[in-house]
């Protein structure tokens, strides 16, 4: 369109020039006429002719040729009025207002930069004949990511001030389902065991939640990258996919894709060598080469080996040195020899540390977790350990490091961590509900990262069916400067049991004060070893209602032989271990803690008696984002005098969230004789969970699992005594939870099956929890 109209405007300038110009003239003057933002300067800048140049008819054409292609007008003519030269123009419109609306998949800003590729931007002169390209590079972004039904409707509307309004309505659709993937060229491996190395798959049962079939060009593109490295780990040393086609169905919903590929020969490992320069022994680094002579030769091998030398490098300062492999290739023998080339490069220093983007946490509470010393020979190792425990601080919710060079400085670096910090609510309200405890009220001050200090405060109020509970802790994580913990633990408490599935007809009341200390000690390699060491002190009180009828047997019988007025001290030890790479969600890694309690008499009628406890979580990372987890919890208790005279309530219980879910809130174990057979606990608890952690693209605060629990509470003294029933054996159950950091704190909701049920036991296939532990 622009030629045509060049084209025909120079053709009716041939009539019109012979009008001013039948002679030749010199110009004096040159007028613009028409103009509306642009500055006669420019165009002046663009002519082919000066003032005090003489005009000559064929040189007409050239000045409306050359101001085309300025790309300002719409429309060019020339006029004369003695000896000026009159320019008569039109010019386009600008884009005033662009507006992209139906977009979502691919955001704004970045459809605008595309835009902005093709000149198409607010304030830019407005082009229709670019209209189409517009289209096009637009939908060329959704076809790279499968939506090959997205349509584009662009329409163009006149604002004031010649600018024109770009509305651009997008339709994304959905992305297209792969149908069917097809391998051509392999003899070495099936098809199908070569379509398992992909990252994408056809539709499938866990398709839904993977999103694995939809179909995009990333997606394939990482997938022939893996399905190659099959390849190289298995000694196909110049495998080649050769290519790859994706067939669209008329539909276009779906899609076809094919993978030729050429194996080639295997190789294998005729020898290999270490050279270079050597700041550590070489023996110590060729230790380090997991390779053998005869060996299949292994891409992923290698990378394990140089990424071996690499760490043990950079734990002694040369974070920047590089092995660079050079491969001699046997073509007729089929070997490769490896030379593994080191270039050590300068030992780097850290001169400074620096923490960004921690607007509630103060500096020194992040720098004590610092491992890497500022001043200090720079160490990896050090590095990504400062790194992972600053994210097992529970007030951080990510962190990303990044190293430096200082400029002018060619062995030193920077260190900067960037944060990404939790909410936390200085005051809380709270209203719930809990199958267990019905309908909850509480309110109070829950600070784990109390005025940015990293010292815990909480002072809390609940009250439901089942206790009223009134508390104050205080932490502070380094009461000493060198990790020394402090807890402090103040509560009163008043609980019937009887409305939490437990056995009724009393009430207890408790007074609670302790102080714990947590000592580091090791050092471990990614883990943070603790022993704990502390001392409290207990006050209990039975109540029994007016009418012992409902009592059970087991109950009144402890008070008849003790008493209902308890008190106690408390000496606690433990040990902890946290190999976690997170505190919130973690990925990999494991927590572990063992507890002793030893519960001494504050006066001679109190009870004498213990309690042990073990619970474990383990996170570790398979395929494709799944995880998989375990959950383990034993615990015993028992008097140190007859195994009757430990204390009922400080049984151990078992059932619903935490526990064997599936079952009521503390309904599984032992019975007792009243009319409705409550749950007493038992003073033995076994309690495990292997789950599925499904990958999530949704939020980085939702996390699902698949799950099978399993677990029971016991008596190991005979209960059917005191007209109670026995445990059974271990309960089982399967089902799909689901975990959600809400604004109102961590929300865990499960949906469960029984599968191996037995009479009187009390099911229950939907619970909830508020205030759950995601680690």
């Amino acid at each position: 369109m622009k030629k045509l109209l060049v084209v025909l405007v120079l053709f009716l300038n041939g009539f019109v020039a012979p009008v001013f110009a039948a002679d030749a003239f010199v110009v004096r003057h040159i007028d613009v006429e028409g103009l509306q933002r642009i500055d006669s300067e420019t165009v002046y800048s663009y002519l082919p002719i000066k003032r005090g140049e003489v005009l000559r008819p064929e040189k007409t054409t050239a000045i409306i040729k050359s101001l085309y292609k300025t790309g300002f007008f719409d429309h060019i003519t020339l006029s004369r009025n003695g000896d000026t030269l009159i320019i008569h123009v039109i010019e386009r419109p600008t884009i005033g207002q662009l507006k992209i609306t139906g977009n979502s998949v691919i955001p704004t800003d970045k459809l605008t930069s595309v835009m902005k590729s093709l000149d198409i931007a607010e304030g830019r002169v407005y082009n229709r004949a670019i209209l189409d390209r517009i289209k096009q590079s637009l939908l060329n972004q959704y076809f790279e990511l499968g939506r090959y039904n997205a349509r584009i409707d662009i329409d163009v509307s006149p604002l004031p001030r010649n600018r024109v309004l770009v509305k651009i309505d997008i339709s994304e659709g959905i992305t297209a389902k792969i149908r069917r993937i097809t391998i051509i060229g392999n003899h070495a491996y099936s098809e199908k065991k070569l379509v398992q190395q992909l990252t994408i798959t056809r539709q499938g049962l866990l398709t839904f939640f993977t999103q694995t079939d939809q179909y995009s060009q990333e997606k394939l593109d990482a997938s022939l990258e893996g399905l190659r490295n099959f390849y190289l780990d298995r000694g196909y040393l110049k495998v080649n996919v050769k290519s790859s086609q994706v067939s669209i169905t008329p539909d276009r919903k779906s899609v076809y894709v094919t993978i030729v590929v050429e194996e080639g020969e295997k190789y294998t490992v005729k020898g290999f060598t270490l050279t270079g320069e050597f700041v550590v022994p070489r023996s110590q680094l060729i230790g380090l080469i997991r390779i053998k002579p005869g060996d299949t030769f292994s891409r992923q091998v290698v990378m394990d080996s140089e990424k071996a030398i690499s760490d043990e490098l950079g734990k002694v300062g040369y974070i920047y040195a590089t092995i660079n492999l050079n491969p001699t290739i046997d073509e007729k023998n089929r070997t490769v020899f490896l030379d593994f080339n080191l270039k050590a490069g300068k030992r780097m220093y850290v001169r400074h540390i620096y923490f960004t983007d921690n607007t509630k946490t103060n500096d020194e509470v992040l720098r004590r977790e610092m491992q890497q010393m500022e001043g200090g020979v720079a160490s990896t190792g050090a590095m990504e350990e400062s790194k992972r425990r600053l994210n097992l601080l529970p007030y951080l919710k990510d962190t990303e490091m990044s190293v430096v060079p200082v400029p002018n400085k060619d062995n030193q670096v920077d260190l900067n961590y960037k944060v990404t910090e939790n909410n936390s609510a200085e005051l809380t309200g709270r209203i719930g509900y809990s199958q267990a405890q019905h309908v909850i009220l509480g309110a109070g001050v829950n600070q784990k990262n109390f005025l940015g200090t990293g010292k815990t405060l909480g002072l809390n109020v609940e009250t439901s069916r089942y206790q009223r509970f009134y508390g104050a802790s205080y932490t502070d994580p380094y009461f000493t400067t060198d990790g020394i913990s402090r807890s402090v633990n103040i509560s009163a408490s008043r609980v019937d049991p009887g409305q939490a599935n437990l056995t009724k007809s009393y009430t207890m009341n408790e007074y609670d004060i302790s102080d714990t200390y947590s000592i580091p000690f090791g050092p471990e390699k990614n883990a943070i070893n603790r022993l704990d060491l502390g001392y409290g002190y207990q006050n209990t009180l039975i109540t029994f209602a007016n009418s012992r009828t409902n009592v059970s047997t087991l109950v009144a019988d402890f008070a008849n032989r003790h008493g209902r007025h308890f008190q106690q001290f408390d000496l606690m030890m433990g040990l902890s271990r946290d190999s976690r790479d997170r505190a919130i969600f973690p990925t990999r890694g494991a927590r572990q803690a063992i507890g002793l309690n030893l519960f001494l008499p504050a006066e001679s009628q109190s009870l004498r008696y213990y309690t042990m406890n073990y619970s474990g979580a383990w996170f570790h990372p398979i395929v494709n984002n799944f995880l998989v987890t375990a959950r383990g919890a034993i615990g015993y208790g028992n008097s140190f005098s007859n195994g009757e005279d430990y204390p009922f309530f400080k049984n151990f219980y078992a059932g619903g969230i935490g526990s064997v879910r599936g079952f009521t809130t503390n309904t599984l174990g032992p019975k007792d004789n009243t009319p409705n057979h409550q749950s007493t606990g038992g003073n033995l608890l076994a309690d495990a969970s292997l789950g599925l952690i499904l990958p999530n693209y949704i939020s980085d605060n939702l996390r699902t699992t698949l799950f099978v629990d399993a677990g029971n509470v016991y008596q190991t003294f005979d209960n059917r005594k005191y007209g109670g029933t026995g445990s059974g054996p271990l309960r089982y159950s399967a089902g799909i939870s689901a975990e959600w950091l809400s604004p109102m704190g961590p929300i865990e909701v499960s949906m469960a099956r029984p599968i191996n049920v037995r009479p009187g036991d009390d099911l229950k296939a939907f619970d909830f929890s508020l205030g759950a532990n995601f680690g």
